[in-house]
């Protein structure tokens, strides 16, 4: 806009000058050549070329990919249909037998690595099914022997092998997919450790990387170790935040950091921080992804900013990634374009607000995108490829397949009340309210 305000100013400079320039010749009845004049026709010429030259490097300045534009994607939020994101759907029964009937499973804890389905259940055994849903394995190891696992926090599947890996109260323990142990890696015996509450982790290769809660006793968020329990790197919590979040233990659950994986890569996101930092093989961290929460980031010392309807965002729950997407939860309140109606659970009947919001980031294009809720009671992308339920991500897998389940009574309700392809229909009739879950696997773009 300022360059063509420049160019119309020369231009009406070049006009006068031109004018002058034939009134001076009448005056003086002289045929030769103003030469201001011409002097100005050509300062004009370069000038609106260099102008047009600016703005040409100006547009063409590389978009800095990393920038997760949230501000920007206010009132823009849409349905978006699963084929926008991905190739294709399947639906896979897992089998139940007398040996591997699945119950509650732990939130949500699945997998998908290397052929093989990981489920997680309450009472932290864990269940193997391969890829067309036939029962492989189960694995329960609770107990106190130095082969066995006194709690299961949660757990994490080596991408190379397929091994599964447990977070006990003091160690992490490694199996096969048989079952048999590998080995135990004692993170306590390190003293600095033994000091921490770790929460979560991630294996890469032979390294760990641990999630600890943040208190008044340790500013640190993570620790990246070896398998001989060496430390690496210690991840500081920000400073100013930390500050905040002590003083008002409340901010806890919203402001505590939460890690997730792309491929072999470990990403960690601390609180209300804008950053989502990486940790390169080398040990070393870097920025993967910048949040811009512009003017609807809440500020802790404000305790109305995290009001349920409260106008301010900041995520919330898992993340995901895949080679060209991020998936991400975000508390919009008011903010939203259609608040998102849940069933209550429990028993209770009726209805509430849920004040979250689904997010897809494509890192190739750098769009972000808000994503209003399909119907009541689902969340996620529209299933158009066999009008299922809407599908949000449980896990996503190291070669790009988004990995969700549905417990059986869910998905044959689903297939009694609306209007499902044939191949959905004739799964939901050969099942029993009983049986397995049903493994939700899509196939995302690259």
């Amino acid at each position: 806009m300022v360059n063509w305000i420049l160019i119309y100013i020369f231009t009406i400079v070049f006009s006068y000058s031109k004018t002058k320039c034939l009134i001076e010749q009448s005056n003086l009845g002289k045929s030769d050549k103003c030469h201001h004049y011409y002097s100005m026709k050509k300062l004009i010429f370069i000038l609106i070329i260099a102008i047009t030259a600016c703005r040409n490097s100006s547009d063409n300045q590389p978009k800095d990919l990393r920038i997760i534009d949230v501000e920007g994607g206010v009132g823009k939020g849409r349905l978006v249909k699963l084929s926008e994101i991905a190739e294709s759907i399947e639906y896979i029964p897992l089998e139940t037998n007398s040996e591997a009937v699945v119950g509650k499973i732990f939130f949500d804890r699945i997998f998908y690595e290397k052929g093989f389905f990981y489920l997680m259940e309450q009472n932290r055994t864990i269940i193997i099914h391969d890829n067309d849903g036939k029962y492989f394995n189960k694995i329960n190891k609770l107990g106190r022997g130095p082969q066995e696992y006194d709690a299961a926090f949660t757990v994490d599947i080596d991408l190379k092998t397929g091994n599964i890996s447990v977070l006990a109260s003091n160690k992490i323990i490694e199996y096969s997919l048989d079952g048999d142990f590998k080995k135990v890696m004692n993170y306590k015996d390190n003293g600095f450790l033994s000091k921490h509450y770790i929460t979560r982790f991630i294996k890469s290769d032979l390294k760990y990387f641990l999630l600890s809660t943040i208190n008044d006793r340790s500013q640190h968020s993570g620790f990246l170790i070896d398998s001989t329990a060496r430390l690496l790197l210690s991840v500081e919590y920000p400073g100013e935040d930390y500050e905040k979040v002590t003083t008002y233990s409340a901010l806890l659950s919203i402001m505590k950091p939460m890690i997730f994986r792309h491929k072999n890569a470990v990403r960690i996101k601390n609180g209300l921080n804008k950053y989502i930092l990486t940790i390169n093989e080398d040990n070393s961290i870097d920025t993967a992804y910048i949040i811009n929460f512009g003017k609807y980031a809440p500020d802790p010392l404000k305790r109305d900013h995290f009001r349920v309807y409260a106008p301010f965002i900041y995520s919330q729950f898992w993340i995901f990634e895949s080679d060209q997407y991020l998936f991400m939860t975000f508390h919009t309140g008011s903010l939203s374009d259609k608040i998102a109606k849940m069933f209550k659970k429990g028993g209770l009947k009726g209805e509430y607000d849920y004040d979250f919001e689904c997010s897809v980031f494509n890192k190739k294009t750098g769009e972000f995108q808000f994503i209003l809720q399909p119907e009541i009671n689902q969340l996620g992308f529209v299933e158009d490829f066999e009008e299922g339920p809407a599908v949000w991500p449980k896990y996503v897998s190291s070669d790009g397949f988004m990995i969700s389940y549905m417990y059986a009574h869910e998905f044959k309700a689903h297939a009694e009340t609306h209007e499902v392809s044939e191949k959905f229909k004739s799964i939901a009739d050969n099942l029993k309210d009983t049986d397995n879950p049903v493994i939700v696997k899509v196939k995302l773009k690259n």
